[in-house]
């Protein structure tokens, strides 16, 4: 069961980078995109410190992103790691997790099927819209190895390449994982802050359907059903 304890729990750690890992996002993603800088915080993944949890019964639920200025090349910061809530919603828990640096603050909500009930909050469901003007539409077939090349940004989840484990997790095989759909999605724009939510899984090798609009809406299909829905703002930073 998921450790409640870890409510609370503050982290620190020195992250480093280089140009490489940016290089390694962008073949992994289509492109580079400030969503660059959510594995670079997080390294390894939003699972990270659900303790006692069962791996297979997480799912990635929603991600933010907040630039507070434009991110060098290469270089290094201090990230602070907050356990911010966990909300009962009656079938699972939600596990709300922050990481702050000098750069970027990121947030991750990993849904826990199971780990509902245990009288909580419920908390407050954001809500998510796309106009009903006409809008931009791309395609983007991911290929069979898509997942073990966004490994290479630090998640390495094996819901993501280990067959028996997306096997006990209800899957026929590994599925993409959540962040390189939205790599993928956000491919190309300039933006200062993100907001998404996961809707359904998508399996390396689908052809993705990407809407986006001029007003920073935009959401992506996988074999006729939406597995991503989210919205950046286009604001300027630093001068931009």
């Amino acid at each position: 069961m998921l450790d409640h304890d870890i409510l609370g729990v503050v982290e620190r750690q020195v992250r480093t980078w280089s140009s490489g890992d940016a290089e390694a996002y962008a073949a992994a993603t289509g492109g580079l995109s400030p969503a660059f800088a959510i594995p670079l915080l997080q390294h390894g993944g939003p699972q990270l410190g659900l303790t006692g949890a069962d791996m297979t019964r997480v799912l990635h639920a929603e991600q933010s992103l907040w630039l507070h200025g434009r991110l060098p090349a290469e270089g290094s910061a201090v990230v602070t790691k907050t356990v911010e809530h966990i909300y009962d919603k009656g079938s699972g828990a939600l596990v709300v997790s922050a990481w702050e640096s000098e750069y970027a603050s990121t947030r991750s909500s990993c849904f826990i099927k199971g780990e509902g009930g245990f009288g909580g909050e419920r908390g407050e469901t954001r809500t998510f819209t796309v106009p009903e003007r006409l809008h931009e539409v791309s395609y983007f077939r991911t290929t069979p190895d898509q997942a073990l090349r966004y490994r290479e940004t630090g998640d390495v989840n094996p819901m993501h390449h280990d067959r028996e484990f997306a096997r006990r997790a209800g899957f026929e095989r590994p599925i993409l994982h959540g962040l390189c759909t939205l790599g993928i999605t956000v491919s190309g724009l300039d933006f200062t802050e993100l907001h998404a939510r996961f809707t359904a899984p998508v399996t390396p090798g689908d052809e993705l359907r990407i809407e986006r609009w001029p007003t920073g809406e935009f959401r992506t299909f996988a074999n006729g059903r939406q597995v991503l829905i989210g919205s950046v703002r286009f604001s300027e930073v630093d001068g931009r």
